[in-house]
């Protein structure tokens, strides 16, 4: 099948249209890395605070989003632009960028050791705390870290204030003590877990990451999507009806848009449509984000 034939394809996808439908199938749910307009600025961002020179104190950064709204894909994007320097030649391997999770409650002990696990360190779980803080203040010397990424860092709230208060503190000294950089990312409620202390909220400058809106923007999202998804027939995802009823089910987050997108192109395979169509997406079985809680199957 030529290009040509299919110009709603780029020729990645078009060359997919010569594989089967459980191959298609497979690259569909796979996806791709969506560099939209925000996400661009985003990342922009952290790579002027990863250059950043060594000062006093070093700027930060409080990444903002709802739920399943490209948090998590910008800062694995920055990742994989960004992996350890593994060269066998060399005596240490450089980590520009750390990133872990923050442990489910405000645990320092369970901090550091997450921390030490991503550097691949050789450490003990009975070590005292402070015994891994020193270690992990020497590796980030000697790997050359510059940057400690936290996501989740919302789940600072499920403790106590006194447990928050310590874990705020811990944050800072390692900030102050290692010179990183340190980009703190969670859901709406990661603003309250540092307004609560003076120190920590002008050290952390929020950067949302809104909700999306149906407009341009969106439909060209949506424009990308369809030229990237195999599919032998345009779907015209950018229609206005057809992207309202999108974004209308996916609620204008764009974990659930592009899974609903996915899993439509999926559906157009299958029942062998290869487009997807304004009826399909306003039948297709899709519980949105509000209802998961309420929802029960029976």
């Amino acid at each position: 099948m030529e290009a040509s034939l299919f110009p709603h394809l780029n020729d990645t996808a078009s060359a997919l249209l010569h594989s089967t439908d459980e191959e298609r199938i497979y690259a569909i749910r796979e996806g791709t890395w969506l560099a939209y307009p925000t996400a661009k600025r985003i990342l922009g961002l952290m790579e002027e605070l990863l250059s950043y020179p060594t000062i006093t104190r070093m700027p930060n950064l409080l990444l903002i989003a709802p739920s399943f709204n490209g948090k998590t894909s910008i800062l694995e994007r920055f990742m994989s632009l960004h992996p350890p320097d593994e060269d066998p030649t060399k005596e240490v391997t450089l980590f520009p960028v750390v990133r872990v999770e923050m442990p489910p409650s405000p645990d320092t002990n369970d901090f550091y050791t997450r921390i030490l696990e991503q550097l691949n360190a050789p450490f003990k779980h009975t070590s005292p705390e402070r015994e891994k803080y020193s270690q992990i203040k020497t590796l980030f010397k000697k790997m050359s870290v510059k940057m400690l990424i936290i996501d989740e860092i919302h789940h600072l709230l499920s403790g106590g204030k006194v447990r928050q208060s310590q874990f705020r503190n811990a944050l800072k000294s390692l900030g102050n003590e290692t010179r990183v950089v340190i980009v703190a990312a969670g859901i709406d409620e990661a603003y309250n877990a540092f307004i609560a202390d003076p120190q920590m909220s002008s050290r952390f400058p929020p950067v949302v990451l809104p909700s999306w809106k149906a407009g341009k923007e969106f439909a060209s999202l949506l424009m990308t999507m369809e030229n990237r998804i195999p599919l032998k027939n345009p779907s015209g995802l950018k229609a206005p009806e057809l992207m309202l009823t999108i974004h209308s089910r996916s609620e204008g987050t764009i974990g659930d848009m592009c899974d609903l997108v996915k899993e439509l192109a999926v559906d157009a395979i299958r029942t062998k449509a290869e487009k997807i169509t304004l009826e399909q997406a306003k039948k297709f079985v899709w519980v949105p984000p509000s209802k998961r809680r309420e929802y029960r199957k029976f």
